[in-house]
């Protein structure tokens, strides 16, 4: 290793200014120095205005995509991963608990589709 770069390494690892264990500079008490009712308020407006951006963009998906499909363009169904338990039958591979009773009650023979992934409603459940 070259000297250079030892003294690189070294001056990289060695922390500057060089932290005091527990001090504080004087005429600082420990409540001063932390983020206090300013720094939760800010960070929850944040957080706040992810989930309402979140939110707002699952909207304007979902309205999209209605969209597409009154004017007749090609949307590729979601898809649907499902879990199941070895000796399970074939309703766990329809989907989870919820989504199962609803597509073997509509389906009729309560087979899953060709890929055994659940339901082949709208172009047989491949994705474009």
């Amino acid at each position: 290793m070259s000297p250079l770069f030892a003294g690189a390494l070294a001056l990289a690892t060695e922390p500057s200014p060089n932290p005091t264990e527990g001090q504080l500079r004087p005429g600082l008490e420990s409540w001063q120095v932390s983020p206090g009712l300013v720094g939760f308020l800010v960070t929850f407006a944040l957080a706040l205005a992810c989930v309402l951006l979140f939110l707002n963009m699952s909207k304007h998906l979902r309205r999209a995509g209605h969209n597409a499909r009154q004017q007749g363009l090609p949307v590729p169904e979601p898809e649907v991963i499902s879990f199941s338990r070895p000796g399970e039958g074939d309703a766990a591979s329809q989907g989870d608990g919820a989504g199962a009773g609803k597509d073997s009650a509509s389906d009729g023979d309560g087979a899953p589709g060709a890929d055994g992934a659940g339901s082949t409603k709208g172009g047989g459940g491949s994705v474009g």
